[in-house]
C-alpha cells in the first residue's frame, strides 16, 4: 500500500473512532461537549514574522503572533490542545546557534501538549535530539519509530491519552 493512501485511511479510520467514540459519549448524558485542538506542523525554526518582502508569506507568522492566537483560542475553550507535527526545527539561523533548544523552550512556554518528530529534527543527529529533550515540557510522540536500543529509547510514546472536559482523547505521533 502506497504511504499516502496508507496516511489517509488511518486517519480517516482515527477520526472515524476518535468521532463516532465522541457522540456516542456526549449523547449518553445529553451534554455537549466541545473540544478544540490546535497544531502546527513544518515551522522549521520560523521563530520571527516572514519579512515585509517575502515573495509568498510578507510579514506573516511568528511565535508572538502563533502565541496571542493560542491563547485567545484558549480563552474562548479552555478544552484546548495544542500539538506539532514535526520538523520543528532547521531553516533559520536560530537552529544553527541553539541547536533546537529555543524552539523546545517557547514551544514549552506556549504549553504544548505534545509533538511529533519530523525528519529535520534529525538535522544534528539523534545525539543532538537527545541534548534538547530537557527542555522539551511537553511529551514527545512517535508511532512509526523505533527508539529501543537507541540514545532516545524511553524519551519518546507512540501515543498518549489526554482527558479533555471529561472525554479522552487518543493522540499518536506519526
Amino acid at each position: 500500500m502506497k504511504r499516502r493512501k496508507f496516511v489517509k485511511q488511518s486517519a480517516a479510520t482515527t477520526a472515524l473512532t476518535a468521532f463516532g467514540g465522541l457522540s456516542l459519549h456526549a449523547c449518553a448524558d445529553g451534554a455537549k461537549k466541545h473540544i478544540t485542538i490546535l497544531h502546527t506542523n513544518d515551522v522549521h525554526s520560523h521563530i520571527d514574522p516572514f519579512p515585509d518582502n517575502h515573495s509568498d508569506y510578507p510579514n506573516m507568522g511568528g511565535l508572538a503572533r502563533r502565541a496571542t492566537l493560542v491563547d485567545a483560542i484558549r480563552k474562548e475553550n479552555p478544552n484546548t490542545l495544542l500539538f506539532d507535527a514535526g520538523d520543528i526545527f532547521q531553516g533559520t539561523p536560530y537552529f544553527n546557534f541553539y541547536g533546537g533548544e529555543l524552539e523546545f523552550k517557547l514551544m514549552s512556554m506556549l504549553k504544548y501538549d505534545a509533538a511529533t518528530i519530523g525528519n529535520h529534527d534529525f538535522d544534528n543527529g539523534i545525539d543532538g535530539l537527545l541534548a534538547q529533550m530537557p527542555n522539551a515540557d511537553f511529551e514527545m510522540l512517535s508511532a512509526n519509530y523505533d527508539f529501543t536500543n537507541t540514545v532516545m529509547d524511553g524519551n519518546v510514546k507512540p501515543y498518549q491519552i489526554y482527558t479533555v472536559d471529561g472525554l479522552k482523547v487518543g493522540v499518536y505521533g506519526l
